[in-house]
């Protein structure tokens, strides 16, 4: 399997969990050294302050889903990958209206060992009419 397939069926592993609001998969292949630029304004530079922040921001929802529209697989080499798309980040507060934000997302993958990681990732909101 190439570098890009493997990528590839481990983000749409990712991304099957999230629509379900299952964000393990997607926490357990972030690098502990992952560095995040999100839609709120910080840089976040290592896993546990990014799922901190992550786990505050859903506190108290009844539902959370995120999904990929258009995501475009890239193999820079053997053991780096690209990964960008358009996403939708929904979120339902418990007896509250759905909380909709579409942007974009690029994940940066690197091979290390036998495994794939996730060493840098940006989200940016879409801009609203």
């Amino acid at each position: 399997m190439s570098a890009r397939e493997e990528v590839q069926r481990i983000t749409e592993e990712v991304l099957s969990a999230a629509a379900k609001g299952d964000f393990v998969p997607f926490v357990n292949v972030l690098d502990d050294d992952v560095q995040v630029f999100d839609h709120v304004p910080y840089l976040f530079e290592n896993k546990q302050s990014f799922v901190e922040y992550l786990q505050g921001a859903s506190a108290g929802a009844e539902s959370v889903s995120f999904v990929f529209h258009q995501p475009s697989y890239r193999a820079i080499n053997d053991t780096t990958a690209v990964v960008n798309a358009y996403d939708r980040f929904t979120m339902v507060p418990k007896g509250g209206t759905p909380k909709v934000q579409c942007g974009r997302t690029t994940f940066v993958y690197v091979k290390k060992g036998a495994q794939w990681k996730i060493v840098s990732a940006h989200f940016s909101p879409l801009p609203r009419e």
